[in-house]
């Protein structure tokens, strides 16, 4: 069924092209066909896995991998498991193809995702003003691009073996408030370029997240209550902390995940253990005014920063992927708390604890402030990896066709780029100049930054294990 949005685009001939329209129908179509294939799902990552995130700048710049990779580390803390980025800033399905040999075999993944679309659909062909059977015509070779190149990376990757999960391209907000041109049709390329993502998963027995769609249905619902929302930023493009999360929550749903940190349930007056999942209870010892019991938990909960705190509200992350309940049941009536290691944590009714207390919550808990130290580790690790990206970005762009790689054959090509660059004096030429300048800093040290970064990972697997905790239950 055709959502409001792409009923309307398919009916304004004016300024959509008929063969275009056409397009998005066939488009459409086999979204329907490969939907009743059931093929929306993704294998959860296994222990050995070395997983590869291609994509664009959203992947390059983005932290939904991180999120991704933290949600496993803390969730999996005896899980053998790699996961870095592969994204390059305004890379196409086209350009991953050219770059595999280089870039991307080399990482030897088992795993590998793919979300790919956002440059390759010709945003700027969506600009107002911009129609008749040429502009029409080049959209639609836009789309099949896409397509035909994400099918040869695919192959590439099963003949190195690599399971692939295909990702549909992340929203374009054409519906937004933004300053500057809405590009209506740009996310409706978008989903055609997602449907075919579809027909591939079905074709190389590959999983599939779909992002565009749920966030969409986001986007949209939320701008009913409040025009100026946007899940994606200022440039229609890029999500910010949020829309990163968002992306991990649908990522992970879609591997279903276990939503469970740990269950713990204890009856306080006869001190039974009625449930205990993904933990071990011991010492349970009742007291006059409550309890205590020591715990080992055979997970962390997933800490979720500030800045993407208001996606909680956007998607039910906590009820369906982030669970370390403790209930408590036989307490007297009164008010009582809770201390773990000594520090008290939370209060609450009788009732309260014997409903059941969601300890990933509780930011004050000794669990959740070891998960942050993994989280801290992780930042860390992806503020040094967008060195190793920065130093792939401008090698894809401008050395990785050139004969000559020692590091004065490369200084030459780079200084006549300057050159260019620093006459034309844009925007476009500033960021370029300022790629190169960093590549010619960062490349001498690739080695020593790809160290620090394996150093921070491991920081972050070391941080993880999970240690016993004492609990007490007393009444205030």
């Amino acid at each position: 069924m055709m959502s409001q949005t792409q009923s309307k685009f398919l009916t304004k001939r004016n300024s959509v092209g008929l063969s275009f329209c056409i397009a998005i129908v066939a488009c459409l179509l086999l979204l329907g066909i490969c939907r009743n294939a059931n093929a929306e799902e993704a294998k959860p990552f296994c222990d050995g896995d070395r997983v590869c995130f291609i994509g664009d700048s959203i992947t390059h710049i983005g932290s939904y991998h991180t999120q991704i990779a933290l949600f496993y580390l803390t969730r999996y803390p005896q899980m053998k498991l790699e996961v870095n980025n592969y994204g390059i800033s305004g890379d196409t399905a086209a350009g991953a193809v050219r770059r595999y040999s280089w870039d991307i075999a080399p990482a030897k993944a088992t795993v590998a995702t793919v979300m790919l679309g956002m440059n390759d659909v010709g945003r700027g062909l969506y600009s107002s003003g911009k129609e008749g059977p040429d502009i029409e015509k080049r959209k639609a070779n836009a789309i099949e691009s896409n397509r035909s190149n994400m099918e040869k990376l695919a192959e590439l990757l099963t003949q190195d073996g690599v399971r692939i999960i295909f990702i549909t391209p992340s929203l374009f907000d054409q519906t937004g408030n933004q300053e500057g041109d809405k590009s209506v049709g740009v996310n409706d390329a978008l989903k055609c370029c997602g449907d075919a993502d579809r027909i591939l998963a079905k074709k190389f027995n590959a999983g599939l997240v779909d992002f565009n769609g749920p966030m969409e249905k986001i986007n949209l619902a939320e701008q009913q209550k409040n025009p100026d929302f946007t899940l994606i930023g200022r440039d229609r493009v890029h999500p910010g902390a949020v829309g990163n999360m968002v992306m991990a929550y649908l990522f992970l749903k879609s591997q279903s995940v276990s939503p469970v940190v740990s269950a713990i349930h204890i009856n306080a007056d006869t001190t039974a253990i009625t449930r205990q999942e993904n933990c071990t209870v011991s010492s349970v010892t009742k007291q006059d005014n409550g309890l205590t019991f020591d715990c080992i938990e055979n997970a962390l909960p997933f800490p979720i920063s500030s800045a993407a705190q208001k996606a909680m509200g956007l998607v039910p992350l906590l009820d369906e992927l982030n669970q370390e309940v403790l209930t408590i049941d036989g307490l007297a009536d009164g008010e009582f708390k809770l201390l773990i290691d000594g520090t008290e944590v939370f209060q609450g009714s009788a009732t309260a604890f014997a409903h059941g207390v969601n300890l990933a919550l509780l930011q004050q808990t000794p669990q959740y402030q070891q998960a942050l130290k993994v989280e801290t580790s992780l930042k860390k690790r992806e503020s040094v990896v967008m060195k190793l990206r920065t130093i792939a970005h401008c090698y894809h762009l401008w050395l990785w066709n050139i004969e000559d790689h020692s590091p004065e054959a490369e200084k030459i090509v780079l200084n006549k780029k300057l050159d260019e660059l620093n006459k034309k004096g844009d925007g476009f030429a500033k960021y370029c100049i300022n790629l190169i300048n960093k590549y010619l800093e960062y490349q001498p040290q690739q080695d020593t930054i790809a160290a620090e970064a394996d150093a921070l990972y491991t920081q972050a697997c070391n941080d993880r294990q999970p240690v016993v905790h004492h609990y007490t239950v007393i009444k205030k």
